[in-house]
Parts: structure tokens; C-alpha cells; sequence
């Protein structure tokens, strides 16, 4: 029936299949490892029958366990997006916080989780940690490519404990391209405002037993921030990847199989963390200080990874993965004053005393040194290397049957900090050094050892589905700080337990639940009383599929023993508090995820009309008093609203089909939400906002011609205060371009 170009080959790297050839009149998709969303549909439009892939068994949705949304290559492709925020907007559950606007640097959460640089988040592409330091320094200062992926899997619930180190709120794999069998070969070019430029191609070649595919793209921005000499604000990124595979001939019993992947990404951009005050917001929201004329980020990534998968017998494999990544940036940046009110609190709260250092910071002449603009040269090398092995055996049929998975990995990251700032005099609208020369902020090394097991056994039988989890996180971690030449070393032993459960209808209806013990870890160099995040997580819902019609609704609930915080540039804190984390005590998170979508075949007009609904409910409080350094958190009383964190989120979309075309309508709206914990009318807080978005798109033979626009109602709404000042979300950005594909 399909030939899956020996479960091997096809299997490797996240397990995509392509060029698979169907039954006629069916077209399907298999996306890739764990949980992967496959859809077939008939010719007449109608759904016959949902699955998802789990490592290479496909099971009926209904009888999935745990929360999991699949975003495929399809829904991508028309998105033609970079911003992994634009992506996950029509996902339930899931929190972003914007910054640039373009998502080079997104701001992730699940289930109520701190979105700070996504730290709170399991990242992975092709089912490997991503992050520049996961255990030591995990936030997100590097994010790859969307225009390069093919498939985004968000995995939350008792799914979410086969993934760490993170396994409260979620896990987030990004899949890219699968080396496909013959010549194939993609072209992607785009042009925008805001000189706005992309290029992308794809050249691939393999059979049965060998492959090699190259992939490049470029893309960038002038920006759409306005500086008052008219220099650049935006930004270059360049990423780059290499596959190549081997195995044996795929009829001999025993198949075994090497894949290759080499990647390298740069990115330059003349960024800033620094805001407005909310009285220029409103005279010009994209304008940008003089104060941040010289601030540039700059960083590099390369990436080696082998993988080997051998089928032992039928139904048991190991697939083994080895991997190291180094990731360094280099960020010059405003980072307040010498002496002075914080930059936060001189442009968020307002105050008049603090009038003289606005100006200075809107170009006015600095008045002696206490008013000298403080630039950060903050230099970050990354390394992040391990091994990984997972074992799948699966015995039984449809009625009966029982898969095992067991994992390992062995994981080693570092994180080298260091930071010089430079005083700067305003004169004239220009920063000109002042009479201070450099000073040393920091200088530290923090690394961690983690060793990882898990296991998970999904049993079925016949109408019902119960899927056991274990895992334990074994993680060492030492941090040196050089300045004060002192040095931590600290072991945690976390075992972590979870249940998830199904029960399937005949009628398309099937009844979900789970719950599972939720951890993030403590990084490196905290002090003692510092403990790791914990939280029991619980889920409960219901799954609907028939008949082109998808309907989900899942309640949850995370009890934290333990929330933590932590202080980051991004949330406002200063350069001596940088990478301290914060107890938070109990918390409680509840929420209700729903999402809807139905597909409908117009016959008197030969129309296709698909509608997309996706709504998150979230109450998240504090359930004792304390007082905390941490900025976002500072004095709570039992009861105040976690910051950051909105309580209705909606998302809408409609798409019409008629032969070669295609054209979509979106709008997201983002609720209001506290930039401090608190729960008074007078907090400081973000309000609500929409986000309308277009697409369109024509095929003609093996080419597509296509448009996007975001923000079409052009509003300037804030979209955050933190770290230096109000920001805004991204005006209207249209693109058009052109697709050309051989085969």
C-alpha cells in the first residue's frame, strides 16, 4: 500500500516520510516522531480518518493520551512566517510575548508558565534540545528559521514527560526537511516593506540507501523602528544545513542506518532592549532613542548531529543520537545609567524627579557623569553536546497491543558569561565616551551534567488506552564566578511520574485525562535555598473527529509545590542580578483550552471553506505572601495574578479553496495582562489587543505565487513594558513571493 521507504531511511531525524505514494484518490501527510498529526482526506473534501504517529505506529487520534497540537508543513507553508509567535497563535495554551517584532528572540509559555526568552519550555528541532545552554542558560537568544521547517509539535500534559529538562508547561519540536527519494529541488524568493528580504532553496538527491540534501536562506529587515539619524534598525540572519544518509539494503532483516546533519546560522542585528516612555508612545510608537544608536547584536551557531536507527526485529528499533551545538553572541547594548533611577522605572512609572534622565535618554546633553548612558558589552559563548538513545518495542495487533519506549540521554552544557560596561556622555544627540573608560561587570562559567532516563508504556485494549510514564532527571551543576572568586556545586536526584488515559466512542468522541509531576531545574550558582520548580500537573477533556469536524476541549490544573522565578535583561533586572532565580512558593494554575475546525465542500461553486477556532482560559494566582527582588514579582500578597500571563487569548481563521487558489482571513486577540504581580485595578498592565492577518496564494504548475500581510489594521498597540520601556507591536508587514519546486 505505501511504501515507506523502509521505515528506516524514512524514520531518521524525526521520523517525516515523504514521497510516499498513496492509494488513489488520498492524499496523505505523516508528520514526524511522537504524537505527529497525520491526516487523510478524501478527493471529495471530507474526513475520512484522523491518526497520529507515534514513532512509526499510527493511532487513531481519538486514542491519543495528553495534550498535543500539530502545526504541518501545509499550514506553514501558508503562513509563510519566521516568527514562531505568528505560528503558535492558533494554539491553545500556549503564551507569547512579543519583542521585535520579527521573533528572532520569541518569549514562549505553556499552561501559565513564565514566557521570559521561552526558558520555561522544552525546545527541541528534530527531537534534540536546542536551546543555547538547556540545563545552565537555557534562554532563547537563538531561534531557527521557520521558512525551513516543515512541521511544529507542541506537546503538553502527561505527553510532555518524555521531554525534559522542562516538563511543566511543554515541550516544542521543530522538524525540518527529510531527504527524499530522487531530484528534487525548492525555490523560495519574497520581498516586503520595511526592506523586508528572503531567500530560500532546497537541492536534494537519495534512494533507497543513500541521500544528501543542502539547504540555505537568507533573509532580513532595515526595521521598522525609526531612529532620529535614519540609521538601520534592523537586522540579517543567514542559516544553512547539510544531510546526508547511508544504510543498509532495506529488504536484509536486519536494517540499520547513519544520517548526517551539519548547520550553521549567523544573525546581525542593530537591536536594542530599550522602550519609551508611554508619553512618546503615544506622540510616535516606533520611534527609538538616540540612547540605543550603538547597540548591535551579533551571533553564530553551528551544529553537528549523528544519528543511527537499527531495526532489530519487527516492532523493536533503537535509534541513537549524538549532537553538540555552540552558539556565541555578542550584544553591545544600552543598559542604563551610571547613577540614577532604573531604566524601567524612569520610563514606566513616570516620575518627574526622573525628567532629566528621560531627556538624555530622547537626546538631550548628559549633565555630568552621573547622567552618562551605561553601554553593556555582553559577550555569551554556548556549548550544548550529549548522546541520546531511545528503544521502542511494540508487540500486539489493533485490539490488544503494548508499546514500550525507553530513553537515555547523557547531556553536558556550559554557559560563559561575560559583561564590560562603558560610560557614554549624550552631546548632541551622540554618545561620546566619557572620562571612565571600561569597568568589568562579570565574569563566570557555569556548565552542567544531566544523565536522563524515562519510560513510557502505552497498552491498549480495544476501546480503552492507558499510557504509564517515568522519568528521572540525575543533574549535576557547578558555576565559578571569577570576579568574586567564589564557586557552587550542587547534585539534584528528580524522579518525575505520570498517567495519561483514553477512551474511545465509536462515534468519534473520545474522553482524555492524565496527570503528571511537572520540574524545571535550578541553574548553576544559585544560592542554597533556592529550590527547583515543582508542580502536579492535571488534565481532563474531551476529543471530537468525524466528518470534516475537529472539536477539542481539555481543562487543566498545575499545583506548584515550588514556582520559581528568574532575573533576566529581558524582565529589567540589572547586571549584578543576571541568572538569579527566586522562590515563589505555592501557585495555582488553572485554565481550559478549546479549539474547533470544520471543513466544508461547496459543490454549486466548487468552493472549499474551512473555519479554525482555538480559545484559551487561563487563572493563574499566588497562593501565599512574600517579598521578592525579583522585578516582575516584588511584594505578593496570597492571591495576586501571576504576571505576564493574559486570561482569555482567542484565535480565528476562515480559508477558501477554489482550484489553484487559496485566500485566508486571521485575527488573534492577546488579552489584557499584569506586568507585576498584583491584582488591583491600578496595576501596571499591557492591554488587550487584535491581530489581523491575511494570506493568498495561486498555483500554477510546479510554481505558487503568494502574499501575506500581518497586522492589517496597522494599530500600534503595546506589547510590553519590559525590559526598558513600552514597546510596540509591529506595524502592517506585507510580503509577496514566489515558489518554484521541481520533482
Amino acid at each position: 500500500m505505501f511504501r515507506l521507504i523502509a521505515v528506516l531511511l524514512g524514520q531518521l531525524d524525526g521520523g517525516q516520510v515523504e514521497n510516499i505514494e498513496p492509494d488513489a484518490g488520498v492524499e496523505m501527510q505523516i508528520a514526524a516522531d511522537a504524537g505527529v498529526e497525520m491526516e487523510i482526506v478524501a478527493d471529495a473534501g471530507v474526513l475520512r480518518r484522523e491518526t497520529q504517529v507515534i514513532g512509526e505506529r499510527a493511532v487513531d487520534v481519538r486514542r491519543v493520551a495528553g495534550s498535543a497540537q500539530i502545526i504541518g508543513r501545509e499550514e506553514l507553508e501558508r503562513l509563510e512566517t519566521n516568527d514562531i509567535n505568528r505560528v503558535l497563535q492558533q494554539v491553545p495554551g500556549a503564551y507569547v510575548r512579543e519583542e521585535e517584532g520579527f521573533g528572532n528572540r520569541p518569549n514562549i509559555g505553556f499552561r501559565g508558565v513564565n514566557s521570559d526568552r521561552s526558558s520555561k519550555v522544552t525546545l527541541m528541532e528534530d527531537g534534540v534540545l536546542i536551546a543555547p545552554s538547556p540545563y545552565s542558560a537555557p534562554q532563547a537568544y537563538f531561534f531557527p528559521a521557520m521558512t525551513r521547517m516543515v512541521g511544529v509539535d507542541v506537546f503538553k500534559g502527561p505527553a510532555a514527560i518524555r521531554f525534559g529538562p522542562n516538563t511543566i508547561g511543554g515541550a516544542l519540536n521543530l522538524r525540518t526537511r527529510e531527504i527524499p527519494i530522487g531530484l528534487q529541488g525548492d525555490l523560495d524568493v519574497a520581498l516586503g516593506n520595511y526592506g523586508y528580504g528572503k531567500g530560500h532553496g532546497v537541492i536534494s538527491w537519495g534512494d533507497e540507501q543513500f541521500g544528501v540534501l543542502l539547504e540555505g536562506v537568507r533573509w532580513g529587515s532595515t526595521g521598522y523602528k525609526q531612529l532620529a539619524d535614519g540609521a538601520d534598525t534592523g537586522f540579517t540572519r543567514n542559516e544553512f544545513m547539510l544531510k546526508a544518509r547511508a544504510a543498509t539494503d532495506p529488504s536484509a532483516r536486519l536494517r540499520t542506518g547513519f544520517e548526517l546533519k551539519l548547520a550553521y546560522g549567523d544573525e546581525r542585528s542593530n537591536e536594542s532592549y530599550i522602550g519609551i516612555a508611554d508619553v512618546d508612545f503615544r506622540d510616535n510608537p516606533y520611534q527609538r532613542y538616540p540612547a540605543s544608536q550603538r547597540d548591535l547584536f551579533t551571533g553564530g551557531r553551528t551544529q553537528l548531529q549523528l544519528t543511527n536507527l537499527t531495526t532489530l526485529t519487527e516492532g523493536l528499533e533503537v535509534r541513537t543520537t549524538a549532537y553538540r551545538f555552540d552558539f556565541t553572541r555578542r550584544w553591545t547594548r544600552f543598559n542604563g545609567f551610571r547613577k540614577g533611577p532604573t531604566p524601567f522605572n524612569a520610563l514606566a512609572l513616570d516620575v518627574a524627579a526622573d525628567e532629566p534622565f528621560r531627556a538624555v535618554l530622547r537626546g538631550g546633553d548628559s549633565a555630568g557623569l552621573d547622567q552618562s548612558v551605561m553601554i553593556s558589552d555582553a559577550n555569551r559563548p554556548h556549548v550544548s553536546q550529549g548522546v541520546q538513545s531511545t528503544l521502542r518495542w511494540k508487540v500486539g495487533d489493533e485490539a490488544l497491543s503494548n508499546e514500550l519506549e525507553v530513553g537515555l540521554r547523557f547531556h553536558h552544557d556550559e554557559a560563559r558569561r561575560s559583561d564590560d560596561s562603558i560610560g557614554y556622555q549624550m552631546v548632541s544627540g551622540t554618545l561620546v565616551p566619557d572620562s571612565l573608560g571600561r569597568s568589568v561587570s562579570a565574569r563566570r562559567v557555569d556548565y552542567t551534567r544531566a544523565l536522563a532516563v524515562y519510560a513510557q508504556d502505552v497498552f491498549v485494549l480495544r476501546r480503552l488506552l492507558i499510557a504509564p510514564g517515568a522519568r528521572v532527571e540525575l543533574i549535576d551543576s557547578f558555576s565559578a564566578n571569577k570576579l568574586r572568586d567564589t564557586s557552587t556545586f550542587d547534585r539534584n536526584v528528580v524522579p518525575l511520574l505520570g498517567l495519561g488515559a483514553v477512551y474511545s466512542f465509536d462515534f468519534g468522541l473520545s474522553l482524555i485525562g492524565g496527570v503528571h509531576q511537572g520540574f524545571s531545574p535550578v541553574s548553576p550558582g544559585q544560592s542554597a535555598d533556592v529550590r527547583p520548580e515543582r508542580a502536579v500537573n492535571s488534565e481532563l477533556g474531551v476529543r471530537y473527529g468525524h466528518n470534516g469536524t475537529k472539536a477539542e476541549v481539555i481543562g487543566f490544573w498545575s499545583e506548584y509545590e515550588n514556582i520559581t522565578g528568574e532575573c533576566t535583561t529581558s524582565n529589567g533586572c540589572a547586571v549584578d542580578e543576571i541568572s538569579r532565580q527566586y522562590n515563589g512558593g505555592r501557585a495555582r494554575v488553572l485554565g481550559v483550552e478549546a479549539l474547533a475546525s470544520r471543513r466544508q465542500r461547496l459543490g454549486a461553486l466548487g468552493l472549499s471553506v474551512t473555519g479554525e477556532v482555538a480559545y484559551t482560559f487561563t487563572s493563574a494566582h499566588f497562593l501565599q505572601s512574600f517579598t521578592s527582588d525579583n522585578p516582575i514579582w516584588g511584594s505578593v500578597a496570597a492571591g495576586d495574578f501571576l504576571p505576564y500571563i493574559p486570561q482569555h487569548q482567542l484565535s480565528m481563521r476562515v480559508r477558501v479553496n477554489k482550484g489553484p487558489f487559496e485566500a485566508g482571513l486571521g485575527a488573534a486577540y492577546y488579552g489584557e495582562f499584569r506586568e507585576e504581580a498584583g491584582q488591583g485595578a491600578d496595576d501596571l498592565r499591557i492591554p488587550s489587543r487584535w491581530m489581523v492577518d491575511a494570506t493568498a496564494s495561486f498555483d500554477f504548475g510546479p510554481a505558487r505565487f503568494y502574499l501575506t500581510a500581518t497586522n492589517l489594521l496597522n494599530q500600534a498597540a503595546p506589547v510590553s513594558r519590559r525590559p526598558f520601556g513600552i514597546r510596540p507591536q509591529a506595524p502592517m508587514m506585507a510580503q509577496v513571493g514566489f515558489k518554484y519546486a521541481f520533482r
